[in-house]
């Protein structure tokens, strides 16, 4: 049976939701280098030491929203791999999914490029084990080629990725997803 959660805790969420909320908004706005905590407190109506009752820093605030999201990709990726699709199913999938992700939440994902010092992918390797698992039952049921070596496919993939959220392509971001789709499954499966 799920605990009821109190009033105190209610309203601690509430003051995190609108924090979060607002913070987004202003760097948004305003940019992130021009915009203070004391202006976030006080468009959130707190004070600027309950701000740091929750986050030491506006970096701090990038990074929950940021763990936020990718642990609603991860959870979804995660169900995706679980499900009774095919490997090439479950492949397009995935990519039209990151995609979409990536597409809107393009303003985030650009703020924390240029503003958290990212050691390697904040996700660690949890994506990448997701697709690697996708790719060898591929293999294994033998609906992916078996000469292409995991690593190069797993490669190739996030390229796509990288690729279509970075295009100047003069082609709509789902058609241009689309398309690379095609290329690469075309390449990966047997024939």
């Amino acid at each position: 049976m799920e605990k009821e959660i109190s009033r105190r805790d209610r309203k601690k969420r509430q003051v995190l939701t609108t924090l979060v909320d607002v913070t987004m908004k202003l760097f948004i706005e305003k940019g992130f280098d021009e915009t203070t905590i004391s202006e976030i407190a006080t468009a959130a109506d707190i004070g600027t030491g309950t701000f740091y009752n929750y986050f030491h820093s506006k970096e701090d605030v990038l990074r929950y929203v940021l763990t936020k999201k990718l642990n609603e990709t991860k959870d979804s990726l995660e169900e995706l791999n679980h499900s009774s699709m095919s490997p090439p199913e479950k492949i397009a999938q995935i990519l039209l999914t990151v995609g979409k992700i990536f597409k809107e939440n393009q303003q985030l994902f650009n703020l924390c490029n240029r503003h958290l010092a990212l050691m390697g992918p904040p996700h660690g390797t949890e994506f990448k084990d997701i697709l690697v698992d996708m790719i060898q039952a591929g293999q294994i049921n033998g609906d992916f080629r078996k000469d292409l070596p995991t690593e190069m496919i797993t490669e190739l993939f996030m390229g796509l990725i990288k690729s279509t959220i970075t295009s100047h392509a003069k082609i709509p971001f789902e058609e241009n997803l689309n398309y690379k789709l095609s290329l690469f499954l075309d390449g990966l499966m047997t024939r």
